[in-house]
């Protein structure tokens, strides 16, 4: 059981899980439309709404932060890996997490994934944080949408993801090659790790090819997130250019948020 709160991850987790929020509470006194919209999600989805003094949400929400609303959510649902594989549309782009321990990191990580359409995250049992209220409150409620696969050695499961014709890509400080330079139209599994301790030597050694972002400046790496980002949208731009060369139609938004 968590508790999330704050207008957009409730509202995310109202759309996405509607079946985990086991009850809403929303501040007494005039409710704005973000706070309406909620109320409407959660009476539309039969999920019990009560009005409270907003020092009852203040005990109540992780860190006092609400925004004048929280959420009761049950356990997250965990993918099977070979359900989660099967499940991906081609060619196949997934994510896996190695030794991020920050929860706040873990719900910005899967926000970058989330905007770039990856089908699944798989996450180690050991040495990543939680989906916990505050990933998902960093992650803007995109963990929330997020299918996600607990494996008990990632090496392990890196080896079963290439089995199915899928590249494991790691990014590390020490990759061979730039960044660009992959050939992101392949089926992929890109495979990332914490600032500090980066990728293990096992998964390292697993992964196809290792790539590197350049640092130019005095700081000595980027956020793992930024960094997850920066790849992710090469991926997606790579693929755009092979659907437009093959005269597809060429589904990349161009957002900002």
């Amino acid at each position: 059981m968590s508790t999330i709160a704050g207008l957009q991850a409730v509202r995310e987790a109202l759309r996405a899980s509607p079946e985990r929020v086991r009850k809403v509470v929303i501040s007494e006194g005039r409710l704005d439309a973000r706070a309406r919209e909620i109320l409407t999600l959660a009476r539309d989805q039969g999920v019990p709404v009560y009005r409270e003094n907003p020092k009852v949400l203040e005990r109540l929400a992780p860190r006092g932060h609400h925004q004048g609303v929280i959420a009761e959510l049950t356990a997250v649902r965990w993918w099977d890996l070979d359900e989660l594989l099967a499940s991906a549309p081609e060619p196949a782009l997934f994510l896996a997490i190695d030794h991020l321990e920050d929860p706040r990191n873990l719900g910005a990580v899967a926000r970058a994934a989330d905007g770039a359409g990856v089908s699944g995250i798989l996450v180690p049992k050991r040495g990543v944080a939680p989906p916990s209220a505050a990933a998902i409150a960093a992650s803007a409620g995109a963990l929330l949408h997020a299918r996600l696969a607990r494996v008990t050695n990632l090496a392990a499961a890196l080896e079963r993801v290439k089995q199915r014709g899928i590249w494991a890509v790691g990014l590390a400080p020490g990759g061979s090659l730039p960044w660009y330079r992959f050939d992101y139209t392949v089926p992929l599994i890109l495979v990332v790790g914490s600032e500090g301790k980066g990728l293990r030597p096992l998964v390292s050694r697993t992964c196809d090819a290792l790539v590197s972002l350049p640092q130019l400046g005095h700081v000595g790496s980027l956020n793992v997130s930024v960094a997850a980002g920066v790849v992710l949208y090469e991926v997606l731009r790579q693929r755009a250019l092979a659907d437009r060369d093959r005269g597809a139609p060429d589904e990349l938004e161009t957002t900002s948020k």
